[in-house]
């Protein structure tokens, strides 16, 4: 691999860091399988180390959770709120990239530091950043060309028939050629991480596979679907995994340490929920005849919605269309839907579908805060939380299997004893300033996190 020789001089005795991002996985997961004897390699990763459940951040998206862990702040500092945020005037919405975030990640002050990241697959990575090392780019890159840095690098991945992401459309066609492409997908993940851990010098490694969270999406079991015999092709992916990683632990070079991290769980999907749709029926959202679309929504509209449960106060001086005064207006409205949306109950169950309406401020706090909606809505679990305008009903039936949850996320460190104290839980914020730290970097100024160890 000559092309990347001029970027590394391979040193194989010294500290280094490998992480391995699995997905939505939660840590009720990884027991339960460990249990079962499901995942032994696993199983004896976890016996030389400590994990521990990690609170994340609202919304419960891949992009605001992962800048999370790059960043070590808050939203309300790293500038993204959600897989689409909005522009107020003239409105628009749009799909945050790396280009979005505020402040430099854990892989850009590694580099400042003079020591070689090599990064794959985290969500909000594209575009790559030119950093001292390596980085293949996440799911919103187009292609290979151009997800990855130093772009010479593609032609050898394209080689070992590496693939951005899964074939979704094989999703809702057929699951069984869906399963064997997430397999081929983290199988070819795992060689393109061998290939560059043996050939490379690096001191930091991340290796993320977003294929669990596909997998959980499309073929999260029920209660009554759980077992290994009843759900095999679920189980399928997971023994794979693990066989996937007992290797690649065989390959390490000498001094390395092991991370497993996950950002939040996954639970069945109950119902869908159409905030919007709330909105319009209770008088706060409000469109000209035959015209449903936030474009065309009319300026006496008090709210709306952009998903996961985030609403925006349709406020004068801010809103393209804005008609709700600042002061007492807007805090009187805010509490009104707090206790109204607080309360939303099943139509027909009558089970509480939000678990809690955060305030904006309550969640996050930085420069960016008066780029995040207004309220968030944390739902009760099982609840997906859509924006949907054209549709029948608040509630629908669910379209995935397997819906993200605040709850399940989990930090593994291998040679820790204790991660964080009783006055400090592990948090996503505090994995980067935890990594620095034990790579010997002191953490920049201004984080949120601190390091657990």
């Amino acid at each position: 691999m000559r092309i990347l020789n001029k970027f590394f001089k391979r040193s194989p005795a010294k500290e280094r860091l490998l992480v391995i991002g699995l997905d939505s996985v939660p840590i009720s997961l990884i027991e339960q399988a460990v249990g079962w004897g499901a995942m032994p390699f696993i199983a004896e990763l976890l016996g030389h180390g400590l994990m521990t459940p990690l609170e994340t951040e609202l919304p419960t998206v891949s992009s605001v959770s992962w800048a999370s862990y790059a960043t070590g702040v808050n939203p309300g500092k790293h500038g993204v709120f959600g897989f689409v945020d909005r522009t107020p005037n003239p409105f628009s919405v749009h799909i945050p990239t790396a280009d979005d975030l505020k402040v430099s990640t854990l892989w850009e002050q590694l580099s400042m530091h003079g020591l070689q990241p090599v990064v794959i697959g985290v969500p909000l990575t594209y575009p790559p950043k030119k950093i001292n090392g390596i980085m293949v780019a996440d799911t919103l890159s187009p292609d290979l060309a151009k997800a990855t840095h130093p772009m010479e690098l593609a032609p050898r991945l394209m080689e070992m028939d590496y693939q951005i992401d899964a074939n979704l459309a094989l999703a809702r066609e057929d699951k069984g050629a869906f399963l064997v492409n997430l397999l081929d997908v983290m199988r070819h993940r795992f060689e393109a991480a061998a290939m560059l851990m043996q050939e490379l010098d690096w001191d930091f490694f991340h290796l993320h596979l977003y294929s669990a969270d596909r997998l959980n999406y499309f073929f999260w079991p029920t209660d009554s679907q759980k077992s290994q015999e009843v759900n095999q092709g679920f189980w399928t992916y997971y023994r794979h995994l693990d066989e996937n990683i007992g290797w690649l632990l065989s390959e390490l070079p000498q001094g390395t340490r092991v991370a497993l991290v996950s950002q939040h769980g996954t639970c069945s999907t109950q119902n869908l929920v159409y905030v919007n749709r709330w909105l319009s029926e209770n008088g706060y959202l409000l469109f000209p005849p035959g015209k449903k679309e936030l474009m065309s929504m009319l300026p006496a509209s008090k709210a709306f919605s952009l998903v996961p449960g985030r609403i925006y106060i349709n406020l004068a001086d801010r809103e393209e269309k804005g008609s709700v005064q600042s002061g007492q207006q807007y805090e009187e409205l805010r509490e009104e839907l707090i206790n109204r949306l607080g309360a939303l109950s099943h139509p027909e169950t009558g089970q509480s579908m939000i678990a809690k309406v955060h305030r904006r401020e309550e969640l996050y706090s930085g420069s960016q805060v008066q780029k995040a909606a207004d309220l968030i809505l944390e739902p009760a679990p099982g609840f997906d939380l859509k924006a949907n305008l054209d549709v029948a009903s608040l509630v629908g039936n669910p379209d995935l299997p397997g819906m993200h949850t605040k709850d399940g996320g989990f930090i593994f460190i291998e040679g820790v004893e204790q991660l964080g104290d009783s006055m400090h839980r592990a948090r996503l914020i505090d994995l980067a300033p935890t990594f620095m730290s034990l790579l010997g970097v002191d953490p920049p100024p201004g984080l949120d996190g601190s390091s657990l160890v």
